[in-house]
């Protein structure tokens, strides 16, 4: 048998310490604004059915799955391969051991999910028992060993991106809380999407508003020729110099029908900035001053995700809350191109079945990627969670 992806990852790791695919010393900052030199990305015009219905969605949705959990569970057979195969100097052991319960249960949760339009045994990825945390990664290593002809081509391809992608997500909570990201939250304070109802998403976009007649302007018509809204999270300098050029009237224009909030007043690490409260202050007040909130409190968002329990305690003691996300576009990533953002993004919404996913109104992948997801959630029964309801 021809090794897998990840073990073939893991091994060419171990062999080429020296020339470990991550930078070992970056600080929380730096890490995350280079981001992973490799990116998972896929080709879906390999998956052999094309999504028509909400059947559809749950046998694609079933099939990711799976396949993750065989790869995490390669992952789990290596720790002592986790800090050369991830970069990282000092790998936080309970922040890891806490993300792969979470995510083994959240997978069978998926799958149960998935299985509601099973008809019978015989239909892919419906055979077996139902789906414990104790028994996905077995699972999926039968489903996996067993996969139809037709599925071959997709499962190869599936594989590798799982090896990446299970990798970036491990990263993060090996680094976890230093810096802190998306991975793991500090408590009910906060909000990744990750235990919304079943097919519910959120689209939001972060880093505007451009100048005018750029991104924002495109990406804000574009959700309102489609009846479509989201969460546009905004830093205030850039909101302000908008405001001394055009006016307050002219930002009210540009978001009508969206929600506004804050991403701090520079885009900057919010975990060991200093003025932290005053860059939140600051932010969301502008926000709340023009009127442009459309949610009962200015939510934040923090670059890079990198926050303190403090910072959410703050904000949870005002009756509002920290948003992150569960499902990276990576539309940041020179090394993206557009239509593998798509790919990607549709690829994670099969895998978590509900959620929050981040984009930049500032670069213009999400222009081609937004009209794609839309007609995608349409033609397979899946909700966009009304911004104003936040």
């Amino acid at each position: 048998m021809n090794p897998s992806p990840l073990s073939s990852m893991i091994s060419r790791s171990l062999s080429l310490a020296a020339l470990a695919l991550l930078p070992l010393s970056l600080t929380p900052t730096s890490a995350r604004a280079a981001g992973p030199q490799e990116v998972a990305t896929l080709d879906r015009s390999l998956w052999p059915v094309i999504p028509i219905a909400p059947r559809e969605f749950d046998q694609a949705s079933r099939a990711e799955n799976l396949v993750f959990a065989q790869v995490l569970g390669e992952l789990e057979a290596h720790p002592e391969a986790f800090p050369t195969l991830l970069g990282v100097k000092q790998v936080h052991t309970a922040s890891v051991s806490r993300w792969l319960t979470q995510v083994k249960a959240t997978v069978a949760a998926n799958l149960r999910a998935g299985r509601a339009t099973c008809r019978d045994a015989t239909e892919l990825g419906c055979a077996g028992e139902a789906p414990t945390a104790a028994t996905v990664v077995a699972q999926g290593r039968a489903f996996v060993a067993d996969v139809p002809e037709r599925y071959k081509d997709w499962l190869a391809m599936d594989q590798r991106f799982y090896a990446v992608y299970a990798r970036e997500q491990l990263r993060l909570a090996a680094l976890f809380p230093g810096p802190t990201s998306e991975i793991l939250t500090f408590g009910a304070g906060e909000e990744t999407g990750a235990d919304w109802p079943d097919r519910e998403f959120l689209l939001t976009f972060d880093d505007g508003p451009t100048p005018a007649g750029g991104g924002t302007d495109k990406l804000a018509a574009l959700l309102r020729a489609r009846k479509a809204n989201g969460v546009f999270f905004v830093l205030g300098d850039a909101l302000k110099a908008r405001q001394d050029k055009l006016g307050a009237a002219s930002l009210k224009a540009l978001y009508e029908g969206q929600c506004v909030a804050s991403h701090g007043q520079k885009h900057v690490s919010h975990q060991k900035l200093a003025t932290w409260k005053e860059s939140l202050d600051t932010s969301r007040g502008l926000v709340a001053e023009l009127g442009l909130a459309g949610t009962k409190q200015v939510l934040f968002r923090p670059p890079y995700g990198q926050r303190t329990e403090a910072l959410m305690r703050t904000l949870t003691q005002e009756d509002s809350q920290v948003m992150l996300w569960n499902i990276d576009s990576q539309d940041w990533n020179a090394r993206m191109a557009a239509k593998p953002t798509t790919d990607r993004v549709i690829t994670l919404m099969l895998l978590w079945r509900r959620g929050i996913v981040l984009f930049h109104d500032v670069h213009d992948k999400v222009h081609q990627a937004v009209p794609d997801l839309l007609d995608f959630a349409q033609v397979t029964g899946l909700r966009w969670r009304d911004c104003h309801t936040l």
